[in-house]
């Protein structure tokens, strides 16, 4: 007769054990990295190392007395910066907006680093601990990570900047009224800043010269901008680099994704060609403004002219899908009904055109 405990015996020999201990963390650092590619585009490098730096966290290898991961990003607006950290949110958490985001713009004067580190003693507020940040959403849990941007950084005055010195460094915050500390150990801190553009901008040929390219010139005027103690407490200083032509026009579908979203409940949706993808690419400035320039080109061509054929139509119908199209001047909506609207009177314009708006960017 065969025991219990001599089966179980026989078991653990025939079973060889794990090498490597599970991860207490919930994420996946490719699934993540193949999500940001997703919705980032032209910022591979950039993703690459994150990639790396969350198998670090999520194989344990992370320094314990300091945050998880504490970066800044760099470059000009509209490179993917915040949504870089928007994507990543979602990534982990399941929504955009699962992460604590500061202003850094809103802290311009010294005084304003109260925010950050709460009223000092004898200070209305300072029994309160209040502060800018929201505890849930920077501690996380046990298996998520809690994320925390600090936006536009270079706008902060000096004090309010140095006062994060010791988050980056020892992973707490200690509260100006001595009463509260803050944990950052279970953080993923990201900072954004887009200091140096404007000198970037004025680069023209001395682009071409050793030792004057972008990425040179930004990381030139972070050590001009910043205290050189401050730089040396940041993990990884990443450089956003400007939206290549081939990334416009995927970024112009991701867009009219978007929009299809909020059209359901109008039994609507939009179907662009890869001429009218590229006419929006045309008309928006992103060498100078970034993605945000294609986001308004987007509204000001392809959104108005939507909005103008929902409220001229007068026929209601299960299902309508706008084929956007394009000529050299404009964009062309021609609306295309279901089989179950076919036999329906139409009253609504067989096509639209949608001119070139006053803001071209």
């Amino acid at each position: 007769m065969v025991f219990a405990n001599e089966r179980l015996r026989e078991q653990a020999r025939s079973t060889k054990p794990s090498r490597v201990a599970p991860s207490r963390f919930a994420f996946n650092p490719s699934d993540v990295a193949t999500s940001l590619r997703a919705h980032i585009r032209g910022q591979d490098e950039v993703i690459n190392r994150l990639e790396d730096q969350l198998n670090v966290i999520a194989s344990g290898l992370y320094d314990e007395r300091r945050p998880l991961l504490s970066a800044l990003f760099i470059g000009a607006t509209g490179t993917g910066k915040t949504e870089t950290v928007r994507q990543l949110a979602k990534a982990i958490h399941g929504r955009t907006d699962a992460f604590c985001r500061i202003d850094m713009n809103t802290l311009s004067q010294a005084h304003y680093s109260a925010a950050i580190t709460g009223a000092p003693p004898g200070y209305v507020g300072s029994k309160e601990n209040l502060s800018l940040f929201d505890d849930d959403l920077l501690c996380g849990t046990s298996t998520r990570p809690g994320i925390v941007l600090f936006d536009e950084i270079e706008k902060a005055d000096t004090s309010v900047v140095r006062a994060l010195m010791n988050v980056l460094d020892n992973g707490v915050l200690k509260l100006a009224s001595g009463q509260k500390s803050l944990s950052f150990h279970n953080t993923l801190v990201f900072m954004t800043s887009n200091v140096g553009s404007r000198q970037a901008d004025r680069l023209g040929w001395l682009e071409q010269l050793p030792g004057m390219n972008r990425p040179a010139v930004y990381k030139r005027a972070l050590l001009r901008h910043f205290d050189t103690e401050f730089i040396n407490r940041i993990g990884i200083v990443e450089y956003f680099s400007a939206l290549p032509s081939t990334a416009l026009p995927g970024l112009v579908e991701q867009l009219e994704s978007g929009l299809n979203e909020r059209l359901k409940k109008q039994q609507l949706s939009i179907a662009m060609d890869s001429h009218a993808r590229l006419f929006i690419a045309q008309h928006a400035d992103t060498k100078r403004y970034g993605a945000r320039a294609l986001e308004r080109a987007f509204r000001d061509h392809v959104i108005t002219g939507v909005a103008r054929f929902i409220q001229t139509a007068t026929t209601a119908t299960t299902h309508l899908c706008l084929k956007i199209s394009a000529n050299h001047q404009s964009l062309i909506f021609r609306p295309e009904y279901s089989a179950d609207d076919a036999e329906h009177t139409l009253t609504t314009p067989t096509s639209l055109s949608a001119t070139q708006g006053e803001n071209h960017d």
